[in-house]
């Protein structure tokens, strides 16, 4: 061996044991505790058969909210396995994005209306993207998302109480027409919280965080003593003003239970990573505590959430409840009923007949004409960014 290859101070013995010491600790270090399987091999392999369905099937995609969802799996993606493929389709999607927003800011949602909380969905994407791509995009993204912010405040689509309305009813000669300004619970947690706080990323402008902040404050002063949160849509027969009556309560307070509780959580994980303001923070990670705790108790036996129906709204965007507990382990409490609760969901959706059955397009769910073909769309996505979060916690939220 060639003399001073190695420190004289340190002894050969010592660098044997020292090598794959520190190369164990660093595999250690990466290693999520969510996945059902030590090595996370079949949830990376069913996150990964997402991803390059994704590229072959879905790389265009009409309805942004879904098409949003999508292309975020694959950023995520790029970053978990290193595949060009699915930034370059995600980035070819933003491009498509851009070219859709209307001159007054807003976009149709693909299948007719605008609604508010589609449009924070597919602007997340944006958000992602951020960090991957030139100046010259960048530019143009937060360009895009200030005028539709200013367009909000502009419309009276923010309400005194903090809440968000809902949208326009329909679109003609490329602007909408007949606003919603219902107050409406997944518009005040996907643009009100996601959306603002970025802006407020971005600008480092209070107002634009005071807005997020007073959003989530609005929605969580609804939500019931055990836990549960609203699905609040008047126009969809959900109106807080009409409490107490058994069809709107049932809207209210069971029809959307679980999808309502994934969408107001991924407001909740953008403003707690980013509103910059530990008063904010506190009160965030103390309120969702409620709402978490309901999410634990009412899983059910097969780790899922929700009706058993996989056409149902709610089923659908239950995935998302994964990402909301794993923020709230890893940046508020680590109850490791949480990390079970994952686990739980993780053991069940990498088996390709239960993905099948969950309606996961890449294990083969297939759907007729009477059969609501977005459904499928929509779990399939939010079941990626769930995955992607199983394997490298909170890499859906990174901006």
């Amino acid at each position: 061996m060639r003399k001073g290859l190695f420190p004289r101070s340190i002894p050969l013995i010592c660098l044997l044991f020292f090598i794959p010491l520190f190369v164990t600790s660093a595999i250690a270090k990466s290693t999520s505790p969510f996945c059902a399987d030590a090595n996370c091999t079949a949830t990376r392999q069913t996150f990964k058969s997402i991803c390059d369905f994704i590229v072959t099937q879905k790389s265009t995609f009409p309805t942004i909210y879904v098409g949003g969802y999508y292309m975020r799996d694959l950023v995520a993606g790029y970053e978990i396995f290193g595949d060009r493929r699915y930034l370059d389709t995600a980035i070819a999607y933003g491009d498509y994005l851009l070219s859709k927003q209307m001159p007054n800011g807003f976009w149709a949602t693909g299948y007719g209306p605008v609604y508010l909380a589609d449009t924070g969905s597919a602007l997340g994407l944006f958000i992602v993207l951020y960090k991957h791509v030139d100046h010259a995009r960048q530019q143009k993204y937060f360009d895009a998302v200030q005028r539709y912010t200013n367009s909000l405040q502009h419309d009276g689509m923010i309400l005194p109480s903090g809440a968000f309305g809902t949208g326009w009813q329909q679109i003609e000669n490329g602007a909408p027409t007949d606003p919603i300004h219902d107050q409406y619970t997944l518009s005040s947690a996907l643009t009100g919280a996601t959306i603002f706080t970025w802006m407020y990323r971005q600008t480092r402008q209070d107002k634009y965080r005071e807005i997020s902040y007073r959003a989530l404050k609005w929605v969580f002063s609804t939500m019931r003593s055990d836990g549960n949160i609203p699905y609040i849509l008047a126009e969809e027969g959900a109106d807080w003003a009409k409490r107490g009556d058994p069809k709107n309560d049932y809207q209210l307070w069971t029809d959307s239970t679980y999808g309502t509780s994934a969408y107001v959580g991924e407001g909740v994980i953008s403003f707690d990573l980013y509103c910059d303001n530990p008063a904010w923070k506190s009160w965030i990670g103390k309120t969702v505590k409620p709402n978490i705790e309901f999410l634990l108790r009412t899983q059910l036996p097969d780790g899922t959430w929700s009706k058993l129906d996989r056409k149902s709204w709610d089923r659908t965007r239950s995935p998302g409840i994964v990402n909301y507990l794993t923020w709230y382990y890893n940046h508020v409490d680590r109850d490791p009923r949480i990390v079970k609760a994952v686990q739980r969901f993780d053991a069940f959706i990498v088996v390709p007949a239960n993905g099948k059955s969950y309606g996961l397009l890449n294990d083969g769910a297939s759907y007729g004409p009477k059969d609501k073909a977005n459904a499928f769309n929509t779990a399939t996505s939010l079941t990626g960014r769930a995955l992607a979060d199983i394997i490298s916690p909170g890499v859906d939220a990174k901006w």
